[in-house]
């Protein structure tokens, strides 16, 4: 009599990073969040989970009204502040490899 093993499926990292980005627009949707990103993805070393690095904007982190050609050209002669960019936040989500549920989200950190 042979028995057999239970096979457990997985998540593959596509899927991983489609539900953290799933779960990130829908928990920052009051917050109108855009340029939503992937920004790194890698397996903890354990194997239980996928780390999942999205990176946004939110409306009050985006640069002011965007100035003309001519006054860029002056700021550029003498000497004015650069453009802003908008600034992003960075969040790293964790994602059970095994059933794809998002369990935690964590502050980025270098």
């Amino acid at each position: 009599m042979q028995v057999e093993e239970d096979v457990v499926s997985e998540i593959d990292v596509k899927h991983a990073v489609r539900l953290a980005k799933e779960f990130a627009a829908g928990i920052y949707d009051n917050e109108k969040i855009s340029r939503l990103g992937l920004e790194a993805v890698e397996r903890t070393e354990d194997g239980k989970y996928w780390k999942v690095t999205l990176g946004f904007s939110r409306p009050w982190s985006q640069p002011k009204a965007r100035k003309s050609d001519v006054a860029k050209s002056l700021e550029k002669v003498l000497g004015g502040p650069p453009e802003s960019k908008a600034e992003r936040e960075y969040k790293v989500f964790r994602v059970d490899a095994q059933s794809g549920e998002v369990v935690g989200m964590d502050m980025f950190a270098e």
